[in-house]
């Protein structure tokens, strides 16, 4: 379509110049524990020098702390087209733990999460979590509750954000590798336990999650000069990035009695993404003075992907075998808020996890069975992150969107509040063996 073409074809011209990865999700992120430590270069040789020292970052060990993690939410869906139900998500999660330091490069972590939708007088969740971690250099391995949801950095078409509120758990094993050229992960999620004569199916869910970087430059723009000497001066990035992104589904088993066909459905997406951000903080003589001068442009960003979907099942059930989608994303980050424009072009696209909106196939109670092959929808969002300090975020967002197919505007916006911290309890010590 017209609108498709004149769309592309802005968003080429604007990534010739910059980009950025999915939705700034960060308020909603797992902290990390590790501290920075600083050691001799003659103590660890091998190491990236910097100055006299060496920086490395590890758990602080022996340390026995409270972690508390609260998100409270508030989203309401003004939705009232035949793919997407309208509804009301509102309430709160608790996950209170402890977390014990082994050494500098293993974690133990223990709680309960817990989930209350307001208006219901019971929890809707009341899980123990559990998560084992072993980090050492740029690996971290985690066996247990997973650093899952939007910590998976997934685009929307491939993880629905309202999985944060609704579905907060994965249980499974995790892999984590951060570099200077590649990040990436992949983990394993076992959903539902068969045992002999089950009625039910075993459901696992998996994952791979990549960002090559292509580019990654810096440049230091100096702000104020006074008689030749830099009183102010902030620093300026572009990257350049490949993100390839999978998720599986299977539901089967062979001790159950159900004669339910198996399903195994797959999702990937390949993209580019690009971004020039501008660092909000100056450095020099009289910076803070300065820095009370902060850009009203922080960070322009393009993202774009082509995702596909195939349904590898022996015996299909769903409406469409296989189906594809165009994602074009372009973004600006400001002193007021943040805004990105989205386009979506789907055909034939079903996903397991992915937002409902990109389904071609009804997710509502009414219209189980209605299905758009083609879906086209213009979206914007106004995202704004307030920071409280001491680990308390607000967080809230405006999402309308246009839809092509049948002329309508709907919206979305949500408030949400994160607290995230940890409480120093004591320090423990094992008893040494002769």
């Amino acid at each position: 379509m017209p609108f498709f073409r004149l769309f592309f074809g802005v968003l080429l011209i604007f990534l010739a110049q910059v980009s950025f990865a999915q939705l700034p999700n960060q308020a909603f992120y797992t902290k990390d524990d590790k501290v920075e430590v600083s050691v001799g270069p003659t103590q660890i040789p091998g190491m990236i020098v910097c100055g006299d020292f060496y920086s490395i970052y590890a758990y602080p060990k022996g340390y026995l702390e409270l972690n508390i993690k609260t998100l409270g939410f508030f989203k309401d869906n003004e939705y009232f087209n035949k793919i997407a139900d309208g509804y009301t998500l509102f309430g709160y999660q608790l996950n209170p733990s402890l977390q014990y330091y082994a050494s500098e490069k293993i974690r133990i972590e223990a709680g309960a999460l817990l989930l209350k939708d307001f208006g219901n007088n019971k929890y809707k969740l009341i899980q123990p979590t559990f998560t084992a971690t072993f980090s050492t250099g740029n690996h971290t391995v985690l066996f247990g509750t997973l650093y899952g949801n939007l910590n998976f950095g997934y685009i929307e078409p491939l993880w629905d954000f309202e999985r944060q509120l609704t579905k907060p758990v994965q249980n499974g094993i995790q892999y984590i590798y951060k570099g200077r050229k590649l990040d990436l992960q992949t983990w394993v999620d076992w959903q539902v336990m068969q045992y002999e004569f089950d009625t039910k199916q075993e459901e696992i869910a998996g994952g791979f999650i990549s960002n090559i970087n292509l580019l990654e430059k810096q440049n230091i723009l100096t702000d104020v000069v006074a008689d030749g000497v830099i009183i102010s001066q902030r620093n300026q990035i572009k990257k350049i990035s490949i993100p390839i992104q999978f998720t599986a589904k299977h539901k089967g088993g062979q001790i159950d009695i159900n004669d339910r066909p198996l399903t195994t459905i797959f999702n990937g997406a390949i993209g580019i993404e690009a971004s020039k951000s501008l660092s909000d903080e100056t450095s020099g003589i009289f910076s803070e003075k300065y820095n009370q001068r902060k850009p009203f442009l922080k960070s322009l960003y393009t993202k774009n992907y082509f995702v596909a979907y195939n349904d590898h099942s022996f015996t299909h059930q769903l409406p469409f075998q296989s189906g594809s989608g165009i994602y074009l994303n372009a973004g600006a980050d400001t002193r007021w808020a943040n805004f990105m424009l989205s386009y979506w072009h789907g055909n034939g696209y079903i996903s397991e996890f992915g937002g409902k909106l990109y389904q071609s196939a009804s997710t509502t109670v009414h219209n189980p069975t209605y299905v758009e092959k083609k879906r086209d929808l213009l979206m914007l969002r106004v995202m704004k992150d307030w920071n409280a300090g001491d680990g308390l975020t607000f967080t809230g967002r405006l999402e309308p969107f246009y839809d092509f197919t049948t002329n309508s505007t709907e919206f979305s916006a949500g408030l949400y509040l994160n607290f995230n911290t940890d409480f120093y309890l004591t320090k423990l010590k094992r008893n040494s063996t002769n």
